[in-house]
């Protein structure tokens, strides 16, 4: 038996790390599964060496896609894994990917597989990646897969780019609402309160009620600011929380149009990656455990978990996706009309894009939709403002003529 080093996650979320015998690395991975732990990367414990961190520049999405571009079309010009990663490390733009091309060709030297290799920088090469690549390397087809690759990377970038643009725009537009009632309260306010204090006026309610919020918020905004501080403080460790960013990830799927927006992207991931995976060789356990493990949603996350285990024990996936509420109807029919056909992956991919650009209309209605809603009300907020500064002016004049 052999000792192997691994790093999974708990079934609470928690990434653990160890050192396990087994005559495998599949018989480990099977071990570890009965341990309810999802792992994340296996190497033999002879190659034990301590990870080496990315340092500067972060790797982003769009990075790895053009790397899988690169070394795909250069490996299918015959050129050779090793000569290829130290081609592509001298001439890519992001030195923290290069840095780490440059470890990986150096491991692939010294004996290792590519994605023996790259399972070494799991900070910066995803599960999904690594276990596609080592599909690829197992099939003998590693040029194609990795143009596969390459097309899932740039979907899922854009998919993230449209969800960003989607709650970036109402975000700018409530942070300017939010300073621009914040100044006409602590410094407008207070202005004109000085210059009605000079003249003998009953207040109309209106300008009674806008003093004493001013008031009230001037002279406390310390502890205003303090309780929003803790406040913020209590709810980042309370996410971090399995129970948190469970119920968290409940409430944003639960919560009006922004939550089908999450729900259609999620669905969305969930076809792609997991057509991905099969269409390249993933077995359809090992496939369901990754897109679970990278569902970015707890209950997603939950369901995916419960498709899987049922897949294990003989059912089939349109089966189990049927008894979870998280998926629609349409996706649990299109599934199984792919499994009955043979074609799931290609099955999946329809799905994908057909949720991709519901995505697309959604976040157009959304920021269509948002905007005038917070501009009206920051119109609502000037002039519930200006009548209480100028009603009391109207009294004054009116009392001077």
């Amino acid at each position: 038996m052999t000792e192997f080093v691994y790093t999974a996650k708990g079934s609470n979320g928690k990434t653990v790390q160890g050192v396990k015998a087994a005559d495998s690395e599949m018989g480990l991975v099977s071990l570890l599964r009965k341990e309810n732990l999802t792992v994340i990367s296996v190497s033999p414990a002879s190659a034990l060496a301590k990870k080496p961190k990315p340092k500067g520049k972060k790797v982003k999405v769009k990075d790895l896609a053009i790397l899988c571009r690169q070394l795909s079309a250069m490996l299918d010009a015959g050129l050779p894994v090793l000569e290829s990663l130290e081609s592509i490390a001298d001439q890519i733009d992001n030195q923290t990917l290069s840095e780490v091309l440059v470890q990986v060709a150096e491991n692939i030297e010294a004996g290792s597989t590519l994605s023996q290799s790259l399972e070494r920088h799991d900070k910066v090469f995803s599960i999904l990646f690594i276990a596609m690549v080592r599909a690829g390397e197992e099939a003998g087809a590693l040029p194609s897969v990795l143009a596969r690759l390459g097309d899932y990377l740039e979907a899922r970038d854009a998919l993230t780019r449209k969800i960003r643009s989607a709650s970036a725009y109402p975000a700018f537009i409530a942070g300017f609402f939010v300073i621009a009632v914040s100044g006409i309260m602590l410094f407008l306010i207070p202005q004109f309160e000085g210059i009605f204090a000079d003249f003998d006026l009953e207040l109309p309610m209106l300008t009674k009620v806008l003093i004493a919020m001013s008031r009230f918020i001037g002279r406390n905004l310390l502890w205003e600011l303090l309780a929003r501080g803790g406040g913020t403080y209590a709810f980042l460790r309370w996410r971090k929380t399995p129970a948190g960013r469970r119920k968290l990830d409940a409430l944003i799927l639960r919560a009006p149009i922004f939550g089908k927006l999450v729900l259609k992207a999620s669905v969305a991931r969930f076809s792609r990656t997991l057509g991905t995976l099969m269409d390249n060789g993933v077995s359809v356990v090992a496939a369901l455990e990754i897109v679970g493990s990278t569902s970015g949603n707890e209950v997603v996350k939950e369901a995916i978990d419960n498709v899987c285990d049922g897949v294990v024990n003989g059912a089939t996936i349109s089966d189990k996706l049927s008894e979870s509420s998280v998926f629609p109807k349409m996706v649990v029919s299109m599934v199984a009309a792919g499994e009955g056909a043979g074609n799931l992956p290609e099955m999946l991919d329809k799905v994908s894009d057909f949720y991709t650009k519901e995505v697309d209309a959604a976040v157009g209605a959304l920021t269509s939709m948002i905007e005038p809603i917070l501009i009206v009300g920051l119109g609502a907020i000037v002039t519930v403002v200006v009548l209480a500064i100028y009603l009391p002016i109207f009294q004054m004049a009116t009392g001077i003529g």
